[in-house]
């Protein structure tokens, strides 16, 4: 113990300490929810990085209180991050240091990196502070934005950033598979059946293209042979059909079932009803619906499913915006419309943290007993109705009182997940037409959901809107997410997809007592500090004094 009272030894000792610590890093994740401890998927791809992969971490300067914890965690994600690879180089950058502030805000949502607006009061005043919670990542010649703060309808700021947490290690690894992805797989888009237009799925197309090649699919080509249909089918990975309002043929349905049972997998979106939006949009503001005949009965009987044909009302749904003409005092006036469903996904490891999915003129589906597993992917609440058809739908319902005691049905089912093993649609049946390999039975794997515009977005000015943004409310809703999660399932990106069933457990401070009691806390901390330095200065002198008189 002497030895330990030589300053110079004791240096010579914690620099030792620090060396060691720097060639052998020991980390212990110690926290229940495991947060610091990444995925072994996320371990092979950090490891497989043989380049310099370079992240730039705009969060960074003075920022604001509910902030300060969020680039603390965002740190040590990022720092287990380099430990794991040395190719792995991260750079914070203030971008207030670059500029004058109206400049730099201009310059960075020209990048498509949107500022978020932070309200805080400070002693009584109002203050507002402009952060950037996002990352670009390069490797190579590609860059790629990853968005750091994942909003969800009606969640709270604080909501929000424990949301956006969870998601961290999801979003930043989603960031860099992007970047590093070579090889696509196929997917392809039916561009038959009058299926949504493209400038309508435009956004959920472009947000598809860093992970697949996209092609649209015409199912219905007169210059091509069904059997040259199927072949050419066969080439993608998975079939997007989206909103179709034309029957399918014999032969069509043939070329689709041997397509899935071969390997092919399909996500289906489509209406039970018609309904003119034209007619309901327009001055008289009324429309029919009417159960839309596709030919598809036997396909979905064949899955074990039904697509009923109703209209789903719902409670809890959003609201539409109707002008309220006032002479030259034209108001625009949200109400809620009970035909818009909005509804959380299940925690599936498609729907878990997905956020709320808009739903539009959606019909239920019903389950048939067969050999598939099927698993609910979304559903609407417990206070739902579904009229009888055919349903006269008039805008000036949305003006008219709800009355919560009509809404009496249990949850209706929207979204299924179905797959197993299975014959064949045309088993025992003839076949519209020959081909040499002809499957008997195969798997299954194919999601339905009973709303056809699901993946269409909002279009203003000619352009395409963000998938869920709603401009006339200016709320967002998560269907992008759903969607490209969908997609990635079926396409056996399901490594990926895992990551995000981690999840974290906060202790969040409860500010309005903090609020109440914030005399008290400061009294208590001034005399605790100086209680604690007394008792140090005590102990030092005690101590002192006996080795005086040893």
């Amino acid at each position: 113990m002497q030895h330990l009272k030589n300053p110079f030894l004791l240096l010579l000792i914690i620099i030792i300490l620090m060396v060691l610590s720097r060639k052998f890093f020991l980390q212990l994740d110690l926290t229940a929810d495991k947060r610091y401890s990444f995925s072994e998927n996320t371990l092979m791809q950090i490891e497989s990085i043989k380049k310099p992969l370079r992240i730039d971490v705009f969060l960074s300067g003075d920022l604001p209180g509910p902030y300060l914890h969020f680039r603390n965690e965002l740190d040590a994600v990022l720092s287990q991050l380099k430990y794991h690879n040395d190719n792995i180089i991260i750079h914070y950058n203030n971008p207030f240091d670059y500029g004058k502030p109206n400049n730099v805000v201009n310059e960075m949502q020209q990048y498509g990196m949107q500022p978020e607006i932070v309200l805080e009061n400070i002693n009584g005043n109002r203050t507002e502070t402009y952060i950037f919670p996002w990352l670009i990542i390069n490797y190579g010649e590609k860059s790629e934005r990853v968005a750091l703060l994942q909003k969800q309808l009606g969640n709270t700021e604080n909501e929000n950033i424990i949301r956006s947490l969870q998601q961290l290690e999801y979003h930043i690894m989603d960031g860099i598979h992007k970047v590093r992805l070579n090889e696509k797989k196929n997917l392809a888009v039916l561009s038959s059946h009058n299926t949504s237009e493209s400038l309508k799925i435009a956004d959920l197309l472009q947000n598809l293209k860093p992970y697949y090649n996209l092609a649209a699919f015409d199912l219905e080509n007169p210059e091509i042979s069904s059997k040259e249909s199927l072949k050419n089918l066969n080439r993608f990975d998975a079939l997007i059909i989206s909103n179709p309002k034309k029957a399918f043929s014999q032969s069509e349905k043939y070329i689709l079932d041997q397509y899935g049972l071969s390997g092919g997998k399909l996500l289906w979106l489509v209406n039970g009803m018609e309904i003119d939006r034209d007619s309901l949009f327009n001055k008289s503001g009324v429309t029919y619906s009417f159960p839309q005949e596709l030919n598809l009965n036997d396909y979905f009987f064949h899955k074990g499913l039904r697509l009923k044909k109703s209209l789903i009302q719902d409670l809890y749904c959003a609201p539409i915006v109707l002008a309220n003409n006032n002479q030259n005092n034209t108001q625009y006036i949200p109400y809620p419309w009970v035909y818009y469903p909005l509804t959380d996904p299940e925690l599936t490891v498609i729907g878990k943290d997905v956020g709320t999915v808009l739903i539009q003129f959606a019909s239920s589906i019903d389950t048939l007993s067969n050999s598939l597993s099927k698993t609910l992917l979304l559903g609407s609440s417990n206070f739902t109705k579904t009229p009888i058809t055919p349903t006269i739908i008039k805008l000036e319902q949305a003006t008219e009182k709800i009355k919560p005691n009509d809404f009496n049905e249990a949850s209706k089912a929207i979204g299924y997940l179905i797959q197993g093993e299975q014959n064949s649609l045309f088993h025992n049946r003839i076949k519209p037409f020959e081909i040499e390999e002809h499957l008997e039975a195969g798997k299954t794997n194919i999601i339905l959901f009973s709303d056809g515009n699901l993946a269409e977005n909002q279009i203003d000015k000619g352009n395409p809107l963000a998938l869920g943004y709603d401009k006339w409310t200016n709320n967002f809703y998560a269907n992008r997410g759903l969607l490209m999660n969908s997609i990635h399932f079926l396409t056996e990106n399901k490594n990926r997809l895992a990551i995000r069933e981690k999840s974290w457990k906060f202790a969040l401070l409860n500010t309005t007592k903090i609020e109440q009691n914030a005399v008290f806390w400061k009294w208590l901390i001034l005399i605790g500090n100086i209680g604690v330095i007394i008792s140090i200065v005590w102990i030092s002198q005690t101590l002192r004094s006996k080795h005086l008189h040893d």
